[in-house]
């Protein structure tokens, strides 16, 4: 309500188009309610908290032009400060983010009205809270900091005792303790900073403490539950020991069982019986058997037959001491994560593709053989196909007439929107198209300078210029040009497009083939990286 009123008030008394209002929350860099990705550089106007610049604080240095501070009477930069998402806008605000797709979310169109300042009458102020709770979840990190700040009641009024519906009121006790208030008393042990929701059964000698307990959950005998979230329905049979884990709704843990350290079991798997799980395994349903696998090698003689990959006879006794033998679900492991690690005794990733058997009788098709057919492209593959040829003929005929960049940028947004395509999708294509009109590799300085306004505002942060990168390099491979991707990432750094510190972090993920053709263009980056660093130094020396 502060924010509102303090947005309502700067709207009337300024000259100016007041866009937004941003709340920001006083929080020290290494708090665990603030992510990663807030560890922000802020830069305001002290005198009307005009916001002034916002930048990531992942780089190493940071660069501000002189008229920042001929401008200003006076800046303040903070580095204490977290984005809490709240954010009094404008009504034209909506129409901004429909004319323009490049700004994908408030992040990036706040960064863009601040570029445009020169040019643009509306501004963006800052309103920092001093006494008040505000944060977002977007990790498991922020979402362990948040519910743990509920339970120790930093967020009143909205906690547990006063804030759920009639169905499932709680009692606070002492020492953070939310019961249900129609609960009979427990023969477990209900130790500090836990709640428990309603319907929820606990047997004898139980153990919880600092643990989340959701509803109409199943918890066994001599249980030992420290540090973990146990959603809505979880069965957790006797003798099971659950640390620092995320158990999702529906999970089923069956007797002498231990889950250990930054476990995560999605919804309606279950291990055991007699199994130990390794720190920070994350097991997911299976998917059906035809996204696996596509060969037709498997029996469907009955419901308790299913596929295995050629290693799983050999790896069934480790999988039972692992996940045990009722298992139902496999093991998790992101593209990003080394599909390259030695498969040793205990060591799950090795079989994070494999099916685990499953226990309950799932239905499953059986799966035609298909090999012979010819894969028909799918509708938002055709979509996407229809869009690049648009995109295609827009750049052609752009660059021919030498229309202006932002038409063109007008036409595209168009063609984006009927086809739904994503902005890192649009960039993608973007940057294929770019490549495929240039008619020799010495035209692309003269192509680049045409479009390179397009591009400072599609590629404007680290994810995308990843993007753009990797796109390149494909381009290159499948034209067999490795040849040209030195000269092209030269061009895009000289004209502003590829920061250097996202350059060198890119090469350090190629394969080796790809990095051989750049590495005089890389040696050159690093010595000019190190030239300056000496610069900066030497400078620093005569001041002193």
């Amino acid at each position: 309500e502060g924010v509102r009123n303090i947005s309502l008030i700067r709207r009337q008394i300024s000259q100016e188009a007041v866009v937004s209002t941003q709340s920001t929350g006083k929080v020290l860099p290494g708090h665990p309610t603030r992510g990663l990705e807030d560890d922000i550089v802020v830069c305001t106007n002290p005198s009307t908290n005009q916001l002034l610049r916002l930048q990531n604080a992942n780089s190493k240095k940071f660069n501000y032009e002189l008229d920042l501070f001929d401008k200003n009477e006076a800046v303040d930069f903070r580095y204490d400060l977290m984005n809490t998402y709240v954010i009094i806008c404008e009504a034209h605000v909506l129409s901004r983010f429909g004319d323009h797709f490049d700004k994908q979310d408030m992040e990036s169109f706040i960064k863009g009205i601040i570029d445009e300042d020169e040019t643009c009458s509306e501004t963006i102020y800052m309103h920092i809270l001093e006494h008040s709770y505000a944060a977002r979840v977007t990790n498991l990190r922020t979402y362990v900091s948040v519910s743990q700040d509920i339970i120790h009641r930093w967020t009143y009024p909205v906690v547990p005792d006063n804030n759920s519906p009639p169905a499932d009121q709680y009692i606070y006790r002492r020492r953070g303790i939310y019961l249900p208030n129609s609960v009979r008393p427990y023969k477990a042990k209900i130790h500090q900073n836990t709640i428990v929701g309603s319907e929820t059964t606990i047997d004898r000698n139980a153990e919880i403490s600092d643990s989340v307990i959701g509803r109409k959950c199943e918890i066994g005998a001599n249980v030992k539950i420290t540090n973990s979230f146990i959603w809505d329905e979880v069965t957790i049979k006797n003798d099971c020991v659950i640390e620092n884990s995320i158990l999702c709704s529906g999970a089923t843990v069956k007797n002498n069982t231990t889950v250990t350290s930054g476990c995560i079991l999605s919804y309606d798997t279950v291990v055991g019986p007699q199994a130990t799980l390794k720190p920070g395994t994350r097991l997911s349903v299976p998917l059906p058997v035809q996204h696996v696998r596509n060969d037709s090698e498997c029996s469907t003689e009955s419901e308790e037959t299913h596929c295995t990959s050629d290693n799983d006879s050999l790896s069934d006794n480790m999988m039972d001491e692992m996940l045990g033998s009722d298992r139902w679900g496999k093991v998790y492991r992101s593209d990003e994560e080394s599909d390259d690690s030695e498969e040793g005794e205990g060591d799950v990733s090795g079989f994070y593709r494999s099916w685990f058997c499953a226990a309950p009788t799932h239905h499953m098709d059986e799966m035609s053989d298909s090999s012979d057919s010819t894969p028909v492209p799918s509708e938002p593959e055709l979509e996407e196909h229809s869009f690049y040829l648009e995109l295609l003929e827009s750049f052609r005929a752009g660059f021919a007439s030498r229309t202006h960049i932002d038409h063109v940028m007008i036409e595209i947004n168009s063609s984006k929107h009927a086809y739904n395509i994503s902005v890192a999708d649009t960039l993608m294509h973007a940057t294929r198209a770019l490549l495929e009109i240039c008619p020799a590799i010495k035209e692309f300085p003269n192509l680049l300078q045409y479009f390179a306004p397009m591009f400072s505002k599609l590629a404007s942060d680290r994810t995308s210029q990843f993007v753009m990168l990797e796109e390149i390099q494909t381009w290159a491979l499948e034209q067999e040009a490795l040849g040209d991707i030195q000269k092209i990432l030269l061009v895009l750094y000289r004209q502003g497009i590829l920061e250097e510190a996202n350059i060198l972090e890119w090469q350090e993920t190629i394969e080796d083939n790809v990095k051989s053709k750049i590495a005089v263009f890389i040696k050159w980056l690093r010595e000019a990286e190190e030239e300056s660093s000496d610069e900066e130094e030497s400078e620093e020396e005569e001041s002193d």
